[in-house]
């Protein structure tokens, strides 16, 4: 009996443990991961209006010469 006693000390704390990163750090990791998609979603809306404007651009200059 004393040679189970640490295993299942064992077992227990790390049930424990994995129930306490499931409620306090996978929210947080979705709230991370939440960022950076917007974050993307603004640089890609950034990259397609320079891409339009340097189309123009281009168009413009073309036009004037």
């Amino acid at each position: 009996m004393r040679s189970i006693a640490p295993v299942a000390f064992a077992a227990i704390s790390g049930v424990v443990l994995w129930k306490l990163f499931a409620t306090i750090l996978l929210p947080l990791l979705a709230v991370v991961l939440g960022l950076v998609g917007t974050a993307l979603k603004f640089a890609l809306i950034g990259a397609v209006i320079f891409v339009i404007y340097s189309m123009i651009k281009k168009r413009r200059e073309a036009a004037e010469v």
